[in-house]
């Protein structure tokens, strides 16, 4: 028994001042990402539109087939920045009760149907070169059609590293995927333009085996877009690089003893985050929820792409399994009825119940009357009594100083 009037702390004791702080920053962040997304995607579509038309015309009157081939991967990078647009205005609405953890699942559906349409057209376009060579359909392009291919170069890379700026600026796999489209675009008029100034230099297949290039590059973009998206809607969780980042920031707090059951998962480009942390066994709800909070901040400024983070506090390892004790209401009534046994103790304030795997522990400070060895004797029967209880394994019954008669001079 510690002669001690602050053991069970007090509402200024509990606090913790040097958590003020609060994240606000990611909504922020999130609207600036949109808004960023939004602006790109239209340059882009812009863009897309203007090269589209320009390969395909040029492309039937300049005779190659691999600038039309061309024309179709530009074409399915305009329908892919028409679902990306739609997909960042369903993406940013806000989390309602049908979608608590948001809508940027919709991102992910848009990459696979943008990576299905890929996959498509590459498959239309490879069919018509091996049909066109079968056939030995063979014209010679004009200059215009390599004049063309050699525009769509230098527009699709520098759409590429506008686009690429955006989506690893901002972690947006959305728009990082559009960036790929126009990259594999530039690739594929790279492509079509050696091709067709072969055959204007009278390898005339040339043009045919460039189509059939360009198709089978889209067919790899398309995959690996795919993969990535159907990935992503099965929850996989964030790369072993990243994953041990979140473990050095959580057990790097010093209060959090262990750390157990930590699970990731992405949804359109943002992480979210659950574990369990087990913290000294007998600190209060308060303060184990102070650290929960600065484990959580501490992930959602280490790790941009971490959108959320739900800490689950333990007070020791449950990994296996936990015990249940009976209800926190039904101890305190337990513990009421064992204090009015003795006449001359009153309780003040409410007992600190501890529960834990062992049994539930028992912290008190009653106020006790009489001379000090009927406090003295008073407190240790009252802690025989508790302890003799089947709900409590022990108990700790601290003496009020004030309560200790004062001391007779001579």
């Amino acid at each position: 028994m510690v002669m001690n009037d602050g053991d069970l702390g007090s509402p200024k004791g509990d606090a913790d001042t040097g958590m003020s702080e609060y994240h606000h920053n990611t909504p922020k962040r999130r609207d600036e990402a949109d808004s960023a997304a939004k602006r790109i995607t239209l340059v882009g579509a812009l863009a897309n539109l203007i090269l589209t038309l320009a390969k395909a015309v040029v492309g039937v009157v300049g005779h190659s087939a691999a600038l039309v081939a061309d024309a179709v991967h530009s074409a399915a990078d305009l329908i892919s920045d028409f679902v990306v647009w739609v997909a960042i205005i369903l993406g940013s609405r806000e989390a309602d009760e049908n979608h608590p953890y948001g809508h940027r699942r919709f991102e992910t559906m848009a990459t696979l149907a943008v990576s299905i349409l890929i996959i498509i057209s590459a498959i239309v376009i490879i069919r018509d070169s091996i049909l066109r060579i079968d056939s030995q359909q063979m014209t010679s392009p004009t200059h215009l059609a390599l004049l063309v291919a050699a525009l769509a170069i230098v527009v699709k890379e520098a759409l590429y590293r506008l686009t690429i700026k955006v989506g690893r600026r901002y972690h947006l796999p959305l728009i990082n995927a559009n960036a790929h489209h126009h990259r594999s675009d530039a690739f594929s008029s790279v492509a079509a333009f050696i091709g067709i100034a072969g055959s204007i230099q009278g390898v005339a297949m040339l043009d045919l085996i460039a189509a059939m290039v360009v198709g089978l590059m889209l067919f790899r973009v398309g995959l690996k877009l795919g993969w990535e998206a159907l990935l992503e809607m099965s929850d996989i969780g964030v790369d072993e690089e990243t994953l041990l980042i979140i473990q050095e920031l959580i057990v790097s707090e010093p209060d959090v003893v262990a750390l157990h059951l930590l699970k990731t998962r992405h949804i359109g480009g943002e992480v979210l985050c659950e574990m369990h942390i087990q913290v000294p066994p007998r600190i209060t709800a308060s303060a184990g929820h102070q650290i929960a909070e600065r484990v959580r901040l501490a992930i959602i400024k280490g790790v941009p792409r971490v959108a959320e983070v739900t800490v689950h506090v333990d007070p020791e390892d449950d990994e296996e399994g936990t015990v249940i004790l009976a209800r926190r209401q039904d101890l305190l009534a337990e513990l009421e009825i064992i204090v009015n046994y003795f006449p001359n103790v009153e309780q003040i304030g409410e007992p600190l119940l501890h529960m834990l795997f062992s049994g539930c522990e028992v912290i008190m400070a009653p106020k006790i009357s009489g001379d000090l060895d009927t406090i003295q004797s008073t407190a240790a029967s009252l802690v025989e009594a508790i302890e003799a209880s089947d709900s409590f394994v022990k108990a700790t019954v601290h003496l009020r100083l004030g309560d200790l008669p004062a001391a007779t001079s001579a």
